[in-house]
């Protein structure tokens, strides 16, 4: 981060007045398993490939790198003068109401603090809940060959769970937006073995479970254990590092960043 600081535009030099779209910074949370931050590079390629005039930077909270500061830091170094920052996350839960806008407030301080140029920032409201997430959802378990309209199918969607009640309402209500699928949790109870047991006892013989994890990890990986052990398919997290991410996904990134920047735009000129 020492090195890149060094080449922060001033605030006495400026920066150029062109007019351009803001930049955007995707923060995720981070994990020890290489898969996690590969397929969020992924998701980020995805998008700029369909937007080749947005700067993006995907930045971590924990475990795994680039930092916030870095991510932003190259982002200011690239010229920017504006960053949307949109949580990689798949509910409103302590992540994004609190560590994202305070490794955000660490990573301008430490811009400032060198004398860089100090963009202005605007919030994304997170990834999720989305419909279209379900509908990546959706895809995943099809490319596992599962038709998730089957009646005769009992669905559980799986998430990591979450000590934040709000949150975890988003999340069952995802599952409720199937058709009254159960949910299952990687750690909380019922666990996807639980929730396997349950449906099993109240007579589905066919049974899957849908992923609502956003890429590959610790957690996602307790749960497809589970799955193996049960004899039960699997839909695979959202984004993984060795396919393309679904259409439904990049449009949902650039939704949330265009809302972002609209209301941003919108309370600029109201100002």
């Amino acid at each position: 981060m020492t090195a890149l600081l060094s080449l922060l535009p001033s605030r006495k030099a400026g920066l150029a007045a062109d007019a351009e779209p803001p930049a955007l910074l995707a923060v995720g949370h981070g994990s020890r398993d290489a898969r996690h931050a590969a397929a969020m590079r992924r998701l980020a390629e995805a998008v700029t490939a369909a937007r080749p005039e947005l700067r993006m930077e995907v930045g971590f909270l924990d475990l795994c790198g680039p930092d916030v500061p870095g991510a932003l830091g190259s982002l200011v170094a690239s010229g920017a003068r504006s960053v949307a920052v949109l949580p990689l996350f798949l509910a409103h839960g302590y992540h994004v109401r609190h560590d994202v806008p305070r490794a955000v407030a660490g990573a301008l301080a430490e811009i400032r603090a060198w004398g860089g140029w100090t963009p202005d920032v605007t919030f994304c409201d997170p990834l999720g809940p989305d419909p279209l997430l379900s509908e990546a959802m959706d895809a995943r378990l099809r490319e596992a060959g599962i038709w998730p309209t089957d009646p005769r199918l009992g669905l559980i969607v799986a998430s990591a769970g979450s000590s934040d009640a709000a949150a975890l309402a988003q999340v069952e209500a995802v599952a409720r937006s199937w058709g009254g699928a159960d949910n299952a949790y990687a750690a909380a109870a019922p666990t996807t073995a639980q929730a396997i047991a349950r449906l099993r006892a109240r007579g589905w013989e066919d049974v899957a479970v849908a992923s609502y994890f956003l890429a590959p990890g610790r957690l996602p990986d307790r749960v497809h254990a589970d799955c193996i052990e049960a004899g039960v398919p699997f839909g695979a997290p959202l984004i993984t590092p060795d396919r393309e991410p679904s259409a439904e996904l990049v449009r949902l990134v650039l939704a949330r960043y265009a809302s972002a920047t609209l209301a941003s735009s919108a309370r600029n000129l109201a100002a």
